[in-house]
């Protein structure tokens, strides 16, 4: 089912339209079509005195509105699947019905939504939740006019959010404006002690302390982008992709310092992903964060978020189960070969008890679905194209996925051909990635265990090297020690099985490799592998 999505913003007009059919890959919110209009209706409010938005506004939205009405024609997508949603600045405009009855005119069968307060908080939230496998902390979605505030869980397969979220005329433009005629202090005190009730409305169900903050919406957005270039300690940050990123408290706090600094604000549009206007609106913004920091300074990770209103909606629309699916396994099962299941029960049985479940029940599934992907590429480019697979490759445009999802596939695929690359920096930017964003020696521990799993994976995949299974007893993999120290895995192979011959000498430097590859990185907390190998 094909699913159009007009999100009309204080700062921005969004189209989008996503593909629902697929009960599986549709918890990734797949695209079809997405465009984004530069209308902005606050800027519109700003300068009416009788706060209309005018006919010049209202045409230029007629025709971006008028284009888009064409695009679902051509792409099929049923009149009564396209739905229209109108937020702060639509909602606060005395000629709203003029809006309305322009977009009627258009289309009389589309579902318009001039969303309440609470219901646009409630959008935004499901947006964020849509970004992430699982989520736990306060949630704020802003926008020109206004900032969304909640609270949601995904934990536990079970997805919940407050019930009472909230809505404050906080938004990027507006509090923009206000710092033209009113002191910073002044705004920053008043925006605290809204936050403060807002954090008492939405009934948290878990203290503020350790929390966990999500951020999303374009001035959030923008932002992430400036953290990502001032806490980046290389020339770059190796994953350019806002929705994942994740940075602490304090570090915010050191930006946000760091900017508030005039003598830097007429650099920033030279930074990935801020434009102009954002630029201009970024004073506002880190008053804004400043204030929110002074209420809540105990919050631990801040996490940036792609997904909003039009994400909110689309991820309302999946069943409860859905939601709560992983969006890593769902966005790779579509490139399993016919041998990748066997394949994921051969890896499965070779994982010791003591593998960290986000490798063994998340990472393995997911790379074994991408083992093939990379057979037809020539063989200089198949370690550097599966160490981007994420990136900049095929997964690159895939909603939900951590930086540690994309850097840690990538790094595993790469291995898993090999590992040569043209430059090598990159790899060693990605692993730096994993180890600082898991918090040190898990993150080491997730290195090890993805690259056990990419050197085991080669060899495995060589034995079915067309990706099906012509012989279900070529191999059986067992485990026959299993312990914190130390891992044995049992390799039982058909007697002069040309398959087995083939990759023998590979299997016999399994545990070299491992071996070695431990010891280079002083890993501690994993076991010594070794392997037994048998006809």
């Amino acid at each position: 089912m094909l699913v159009g999505v007009i999100d009309i913003g204080s700062n921005a007009v969004r189209f989008c339209v996503s593909d629902l059919s697929d009960s599986l890959v549709s918890r990734n919110l797949p695209i079809v079509f997405q465009d984004r209009a530069k209308i902005s209706l606050y800027d519109a409010l700003t300068v009416s005195t009788d706060r209309r938005i005018s006919d010049d506004v209202l045409n230029r939205l007629r025709i971006a509105i008028s284009r888009f009405d064409k695009v679902c024609k051509a792409l099929n997508v049923a009149d009564e699947n396209v739905s229209v949603f109108g937020t702060e600045a639509s909602r606060s405009a005395t000629n709203s019905d003029d809006i309305l009855s322009m977009i009627r005119n258009i289309n009389s069968r589309w579902t318009l939504n001039l969303l309440s307060q609470r219901m646009e908080a409630m959008y935004g939230a499901m947006g964020i939740a849509s970004s992430f496998y699982e989520i736990k902390g306060l949630v704020m979605d802003l926008g020109g006019g206004s900032i969304q505030i909640s609270w949601v869980s995904t934990v536990g397969g079970k997805f919940v959010m407050s019930d009472s979220a909230v809505s404050l005329p906080y938004g990027a433009a507006a509090i923009f404006q206000r710092l033209r005629t009113q002191r910073v202090e002044e705004i920053k005190a008043e925006i605290a002690s809204a936050f403060a009730l807002a954090f008492k409305s939405i009934k948290l169900p878990f203290p503020l302390k350790g929390a966990n903050l999500y951020l999303s919406g374009g001035g959030f957005r923008g932002l992430g982008c400036l953290a990502m270039s001032v806490l980046s300690d290389d020339e770059y940050y190796p994953v350019p992709i806002i929705n994942g990123y994740r940075c602490s408290v304090k570090d915010l706090e050191k930006v946000a310092q760091k900017q508030m600094n005039d003598k830097t604000m007429d650099k920033l549009e030279d930074v990935f992903r801020i434009s102009k206007r954002r630029a201009s609106q970024l004073p506002g913004i880190l008053t804004l964060v400043d204030a929110l920091l002074s209420v809540a300074p105990q919050i631990d990770s801040v996490y940036f978020c792609q997904g909003g209103i039009k994400e909110g909606f689309l991820y309302s629309k999946l069943s409860d189960s859905l939601k709560t699916s992983d969006p890593l396994i769902s966005c790779t099962a579509a490139y399993a070969r016919p041998a990748c299941a066997k394949m994921e029960n051969l890896l499965t049985s070779a994982m010791s008890s003591f593998t960290p479940s986000y490798i063994s029940k998340r990472i393995l599934p997911a790379v074994v679905n991408l083992l093939y992907y990379q057979a037809p590429y020539t063989k200089d480019t198949q370690a550097t194209a599966a160490l981007n697979i994420a990136v900049t490759g095929v997964l690159a445009g895939v909603h939900g996925l951590t930086h540690v999802d994309r850097a840690l596939v990538g790094i595993i695929l790469c291995e898993r051909w090999g590992g040569e690359v043209f430059d090598e920096r990159v790899i060693g930017r990605l692993c730096d990635l994993v180890v600082s964003e898991s918090r040190g020696n898990l993150g080491l521990a997730y290195m090890f265990w993805g690259y056990y799993v990419s050197k085991l994976a080669a060899v495995l995949a060589d034995l079915f090297p067309a990706g099906i299974v012509d012989d279900e007893n070529r191999v059986q993999v067992g485990l026959e020690r299993d312990e914190i120290d130390a891992l044995r895995i049992e390799l039982a192979f058909i007697k002069d099985d040309p398959y087995a011959l083939a990759v023998w000498d590979k299997v016999e430097g399994l545990e070299k490799k491992v071996k070695k590859f431990r010891k280079k990185y002083d890993i501690v907390g994993v076991p010594k592998v070794s392997f037994k190998l048998t006809v």
